[in-house]
Parts: C-alpha cells; structure tokens; sequence
C-alpha cells in the first residue's frame, strides 16, 4: 500500500524507505525472541482493544499480531480463534495470565468496570503482583502503524527485559515516529493517553 501510495504521489523514495522501515523493525524484533524457550516465556492477555470503537477488559484478539511478532505466550490463542473476539470474564479468571496489557483507548472503560466490580480484578494474578501495564492505542477503525511497532517493543520490554536490554520505550517510538511521520509525537500521545507505564486500577 505505501509503495502504490508512492507511486501516485510520486514520492516512491519516501514510500520505500518506510516500507523498509517496517520490515527492518519486524525483522528486529523476531530476532530479538525468537530463540526464547517457550517455558521462559510468561503468559500474556491484552485487553480493552479497539474495535470498531472501545471496549473493555473483555476485549482481545487471537493471533494479535503485536504478540505473534515477539513470539509471546498469548493466552488467547487457546481458543483457536484469530481477529477481534469478546470473552467472557469467567474466561480470564481461569486462564489467570502473568501479564495484562489494556489498550488505553479502552482504559477508561476498565476502570469504570473495576469500580463496579473490584473482586473480579483483584481475583487476577497479575493485578495482584503489579503486572498489569498500558499499551497505546493503534487501532480504531484503521491501524497506525507506528503506534502498534512502538508498543511492540515496550510489550517486549516488558514480557523479556534481557532481550530489549537496550531498548527505551519512549526513545524508541520517538525513532518510530521520527522515521514514518517526520516528528517525534510520543510525548503528545502521552499526554492525551498516559504512555507507557503500570497501570493501578484501584488508584483511578
């Protein structure tokens, strides 16, 4: 899509040079875990996604590609399903993940569930052990893809510190977004989305 966008705006430079960029940024992180064993790997859910607007906790996806492109234990793959789906909470519980990750678009409707019902959060591991982190909203009805590397990367923070030892989230989506917007914008997106960092639900 970006070369035949270069190709009718005549910025086929351009346009090559940020196809590039993507496939330098796959390519990177791939190898950075794929040579992690699986009984390394901690398990993962994602929720409050976007889709079609904003959702809850409940909202995930299987086979999410920012979690396949690291190679990481999503929980969700178990149901053999790929795309947006809506589970029940009943099915989170059992699956009790290590780490949650929430869409910040959909952060706001998490919390307000939280305050109805704080037992079910606070019945979840990783919101016992402070695993629970925030991931930058990429995908409303169509997908930024500088975003969705960015949060790539902290996700890999994140799950493998060792293997992104080198890496420093914010810096790092300032590069992303230098090399595909032409400006660093992560601290605007910060300031209208909170950024990466933990997530305390009952401080909201």
């Amino acid at each position: 899509s970006l070369r035949l966008i270069g190709d009718i705006t005549g910025q086929t430079d351009k346009a090559q040079s940020a196809a590039d960029f993507i496939q330098e940024a796959r390519q990177d992180l791939e190898d950075r875990t794929k040579g992690i064993p699986d009984t390394d790997k901690p398990s993962v859910y994602v929720g409050g996604l976007g889709s079609r607007g904003t959702h809850g906790i409940t909202s995930t996806q299987g086979k999410y590609a920012l979690l396949d492109v690291i190679y990481a234990k999503n929980v969700v793959d178990e149901t053999g399903e790929s795309g947006s789906i809506m589970i029940d909470k009943e099915k989170l519980l059992a699956w009790d993940p290590d780490f949650i990750f929430i869409d910040q678009g959909g952060f706001a409707a998490v919390v307000e569930d939280y305050q109805k019902n704080p037992v079910f959060y606070e019945s979840l591991s990783a919101v016992q052990d402070g695993k629970v982190y925030a991931q930058l909203p990429y995908n409303y009805y169509n997908s930024n893809i500088d975003t969705a590397i960015a949060d790539a990367y902290y996700l890999g923070k994140i799950l493998y510190p060792a293997a992104f030892a080198d890496v420093e989230p914010e810096q790092k989506a300032d590069e992303i977004y230098q090399a595909l917007l032409g400006r660093t914008v992560y601290a605007q997106m910060a300031a209208v989305f909170g950024g990466f960092g933990e997530l305390k639900l009952a401080e909201q």
